[in-house]
């Protein structure tokens, strides 16, 4: 292996980049820049008293739903006015920037032909701890590199949920209503109360992020994405939820988009319930138990207790796959089948010590309860302290072991991601 940046350095010079706007960075040789998007997934989030279906042209009434709410939010005793906004008013989601990272090594015809999504993980607000990932991802495969926002995280949030004085005096009031509430933080409080009021939220938010990818997708198709061959081939590299959300797009394959997409899942692959999300950075345990409660009592009633919601389950072939994803034992047999058929495009490397994403269940997910399909799974032990929300450390005595198990990390997935023409020969 050859000599590489170290990932403390890297880390805060790709930082630093990003802090700038964006540019040039002749040392690391990638290009950082910034593009405005508009979700055309805006209009199914929950908000409104109406809805349309125009493919099956079903009118849904959802004023009751909107009265509970309305009810729900003014009974609190504590001041939630930033987290009362309704989802379909919140222009942050709808207008945002992603950022693609390229290589600075152009193909004759200057567009590159291979692109790399890269998903984060739950309640994330910063790209800070992916832009080191992404560089190399950029290095070591000479593809471009996207990252590109779920709904309502990072540059998607509303700016409030962000403020930490203000979620820290609702946390404080929130652990003094709720005494029996663990992990309540100023950092999970806002994404904690909003989908303990409203767990299908997960779904909806869920299914706009896939609109807004299956447009992505098309744009690159149309010509439409600076520096990116119509042609491109589409990766996935997913951390956490990031994954969960990719092995859907997998599943579902909207417009046959993704039949070749390899997707390289770092600590993620597991079913919802088999997830265990209750942290001060990611949920606080009544959002993480409402969550997994909701949807398992939905799936066993059948979704009755959202029409919406329901037809959605039983009539939009691919957005449906999500319903796979939310319980082990419940739709165990057509999962199954279904990553059987992808398992060649699926390699997993879950953390040993992760408690959150136990590598037992990234098993189980995604080999089966027998080990019978075949997916790449290769769990990884770190050799320095580490944690699922902060897998690689930036402790200076920690600097040179960090290095060696990230550039592990990296190579495996720029090898099953595949190195591209104009990968760099100086980092691989």
């Amino acid at each position: 292996m050859e000599e590489f940046m170290d990932y403390q350095s890297l880390y805060y010079q790709i930082k630093a980049l990003m802090k700038a706007g964006g540019g040039k960075d002749e040392t690391l040789g990638i290009c950082l820049k910034k593009y405005p998007f508009t979700s055309p997934g805006a209009q199914i989030l929950p908000g409104k008293d109406h809805y349309y279906c125009p493919r099956h042209e079903r009118l849904f009434d959802e004023t009751k739903t909107a009265d509970i709410l309305a009810k729900e939010a003014t009974e609190h005793h504590y001041n939630l006015h930033p987290l009362k906004m309704k989802d379909s008013t919140i222009e942050e989601n709808k207008y945002f920037d992603y950022f693609i990272l390229h290589p600075l090594e152009k193909t004759s015809d200057g567009l590159n032909k291979g692109v790399i999504l890269l998903f984060h993980g739950l309640n994330e607000k910063s790209w800070d701890k992916y832009l080191p990932w992404a560089v190399r991802l950029v290095q070591l495969t000479g593809k471009s590199v996207v990252l590109f926002p779920i709904a309502f995280h990072m540059n998607r949030a509303h700016k409030s949920w962000s403020d930490i004085k203000s979620m820290h005096e609702i946390a404080l009031i929130r652990q003094q209503n709720h005494p029996g509430f663990s992990n309540i933080s100023a950092v999970n409080t806002a994404i904690s109360i909003r989908l303990g009021n409203q767990p299908d939220r997960l779904f909806w938010s869920g299914l706009q992020t896939y609109q807004d990818i299956s447009q992505f997708i098309k744009k690159i198709k149309k010509e439409q994405i600076e520096g990116i061959d119509p042609e491109a081939s589409i990766d996935f590299f997913a951390y956490s939820i990031g994954a969960f959300f990719s092995l859907i797009l997998l599943m579902a394959n909207p417009y046959g988009y993704f039949s070749h997409t390899k997707l390289f899942a770092f600590c993620g692959g597991t079913t919802l319930d088999r997830s265990f999300p209750i942290s001060k950075y990611i949920l606080d345990s009544n959002a993480g138990q409402t969550l997994n409660s909701y949807f398992s009592e939905q799936l066993h009633n059948h979704f009755q207790g959202s029409e919406r919601l329901a037809h959605y389950m039983d009539h939009h072939e691919g957005e449906n796959v999500f319903k796979l994803m939310l319980h082990y034992n419940l739709y165990k047999e057509l999962r199954e089948a279904k990553m059987a058929t992808i398992h060649n495009q699926v390699m997993a490397v879950p953390l040993k010590k992760d408690t959150i994403i136990p590598p037992v269940e990234v098993l189980s997910t995604l080999k089966g309860d027998y080990r019978d399909i075949p997916t790449r799974v290769e769990p990884m032990d770190f050799d320095y302290p580490y944690d699922h929300v902060h897998p690689f450390s930036l402790m200076e005595k920690y600097r040179s072991k960090t290095g060696k198990d990230f550039e592990e990390l990296m190579h495996k997935a720029a090898d099953f991601l595949e190195r591209g023409e104009h990968a760099s020969p100086f980092n691989a």
